[in-house]
């Protein structure tokens, strides 16, 4: 009896020792996500026409996160598109993070773009800078889509990404992407399923993203700088190596934000003049209520060197003026007015446009 029991006592110690207990628990996923919805009436040059309009835009996230026994968090996060798109499925990635910073796998978008201050919005899902909803028609030949500052040349294609720490208010981030083959989302790589050396794709892709975030007594300041480049997979006639910058800062101070940002890059073309973006804006919050002013504005070349229209130049003015009523916890009632120009020195790029937006903001 007395073997039996030192048999079983060795194979208990062997199996301790094999899987040790552990106080953390398996990743549970819960939901998340916003859905905002505008009704806009709209008054533009194109074809001389006034139209109301209603828009959507809304995201469902799965999200799940562990503390491991050694402190390190691990984490999932899948975005769902809450209609119906050729990129159902959005961001998806892991990440680790603990005393040594954070690390990012997946599809996400880049560390300049994630760490980047630009003009603030007092209107949820709009603002100058990349807003969710456009209001205008964009002229079918305009080089130029919408006013950015945000570096989004690898937007959530599959990539890897490192926080450091933050140290007296200073953080880096860097980002690698592969390629842009696979797209939104795909597989990023031309990996086995996809062609390789593709005229005027760009591959292997570093971006670099740092930020200054601190307090000096009732003043808040936030600051950011951004880089991207990236390599062309082959050589082609009108077409460069990517390289992009980018500027940013936000200044608090009782209530009020005011803000900029500012943005330049090659988009991986052979122009006579790059991509430049910049913005400005002011917000002020009191009580429930914020309400605010932004401008923005966009030139580049319309086309590559060497073509008919390498010196036609595109512009982009955009002016909002608007405000949110948070109506309660995770919901808001948003109005606007946008006035956007496109002008430009070829005669069918051009579109003048006016519009009012009301609507609803929802955060989950």
């Amino acid at each position: 009896m007395k073997k039996i029991l030192l048999g079983t006592s060795a194979i208990v110690a062997a199996g301790l020792l094999a899987a040790p207990a552990s106080a953390a628990e398996k990743i549970k996923l819960g939901l998340g996500g916003y859905y905002q919805s505008a009704f806009v009436l709209i008054d533009e040059d194109v074809a001389d026409t006034r139209t109301d309009n209603m828009k959507q835009e809304g995201e469902i996230h799965f999200l799940g996160e562990t503390t491991l026994d050694n402190g390190i968090k691990v984490g999932v996060n899948v975005q769902l598109e809450a209609y119906t798109t050729s990129d159902q499925v959005d961001e998806h990635y892991v990440y680790f993070e603990g005393g040594f910073g954070r690390v990012v796998l997946g599809a996400e978008n880049s560390a300049p773009y994630l760490m980047h201050y630009s003009a603030p919005s007092a209107v949820v899902g709009h603002g100058v800078d990349s807003p969710n909803f456009f209001h205008a028609s964009r002229p079918g030949t305009a080089a130029l889509g919408s006013n950015a500052t945000f570096l989004n040349a690898t937007s959530d294609a599959n990539k890897l990404t490192y926080f450091t720490p933050r140290f007296s208010g200073f953080q880096l981030g860097l980002s690698y992407t592969p390629s842009l083959a696979g797209g939104r989302g795909g597989s990023s790589g031309a990996y086995g399923n996809l062609n390789d050396n593709v005229v005027g794709r760009q591959q292997q892709l570093v971006e670099v993203g740092m930020n200054y975030v601190n307090t000096f007594g009732g003043v808040n300041l936030a600051a950011s700088a951004g880089y991207t480049g990236g390599s062309l997979e082959a050589d082609g006639a009108g077409y460069d190596d990517l390289e992009a910058w980018s500027l940013g800062a936000n200044l608090g101070y009782a209530g009020f934000t005011f803000g900029g940002a500012y943005m330049t890059s090659n988009q991986g073309l052979e122009l006579n003049d790059d991509l430049e973006q910049w913005n400005v804006g002011l917000t002020y919050g009191f009580g429930p209520y914020k309400v605010g002013v932004g401008y923005a504005y966009g030139s580049q070349s319309n086309g590559r060197v060497g073509t008919a229209t390498a010196t036609d130049k595109d512009e982009l003015q955009m002016l909002e003026l608007g405000g949110t009523y948070a109506l309660g916890p995770g919901v808001n009632l948003m109005a606007g007015y946008y006035y956007i120009d496109f002008d430009s020195d070829i005669q069918a790029n051009r579109n003048e446009a006016n519009a009012f937006m009301i609507g609803t903001a929802l955060s989950f």
